[in-house]
């Protein structure tokens, strides 16, 4: 079983941004706190739909309609913190 923790997801968070998503930023301007919005990153509503797709695949998990919010998605910090809470949690009812 994969070993979870916050630091590798974070980083697979950043590698998504900046291989996959259409920004023109540079890896040391995401930062864990910056904004995925328009006032940080400048992720917009299309890109944000398109990150959510790409995190579920690249995780393997799956957003409940519920569980998406604009807070959840504010930045690396927090959105990594909760794929990992839901690593963790699959990881439990597997075994």
């Amino acid at each position: 079983m994969e070993e979870h923790n916050i630091q590798a997801v974070k980083l697979k968070l950043k590698e998504i941004v900046l291989n996959d998503l259409d920004v023109n930023i540079e890896a040391q301007e995401i930062d864990d706190t910056v904004s995925l919005y328009d006032d940080g990153i400048g992720l917009d509503s299309i890109a944000i739909i398109n990150f959510i797709v790409l995190v579920e695949e690249r995780f393997n998990i799956s957003f409940e309609e519920n569980e998406i919010s604009a807070r959840l998605f504010s930045n690396i910090q927090s959105l990594g913190e909760f794929i990992l809470s839901k690593l963790t949690k699959d990881s439990q009812t597997v075994n």
